[in-house]
């Protein structure tokens, strides 16, 4: 792709055209795959978070900093590093915070993959 789309779109388009050989109905497929993956696991994190189960957060951030990066959402990927990395139980108030935005832009990806 490489145009204005690529400027204000969170998904990497030039990794997933590399990635699918071109393949725009293969890229739309991964994205998919991630949207229902990640929906789920979205919501178990905000559980986690509300419950306090640190060993939890750090799974499911762990598991959506891979996901997300192997479709080029790089910026989900760094959001869910950083909550894997830096999640205590001191720090749960940051953790909520950061799950929010993993979730913002998830919205974000949602709308575009659906459009």
């Amino acid at each position: 792709m490489g145009n204005q789309e690529s400027m204000t779109s969170p998904i990497d388009w030039d990794y997933l055209a590399t990635l699918s050989g071109g393949d725009r109905e293969f890229e739309l497929e991964l994205l998919q795959t991630f949207v229902e993956d990640a929906q789920e696991r979205l919501q178990t994190l905000a559980n986690a978070v509300n419950q306090g189960n640190i060993e939890q957060i750090k799974r499911d951030a762990h598991h959506l900093k891979g996901a997300s990066g192997n479709v080029g959402i790089t910026a989900m990927q760094t959001v869910a590093a950083q909550l894997e990395q830096s999640t205590t139980p001191e720090t749960l108030a940051q953790a909520k915070t950061l799950v929010e935005e993993l979730q913002r832009l998830f919205a974000t990806v949602v709308s575009e993959v659906s459009a």
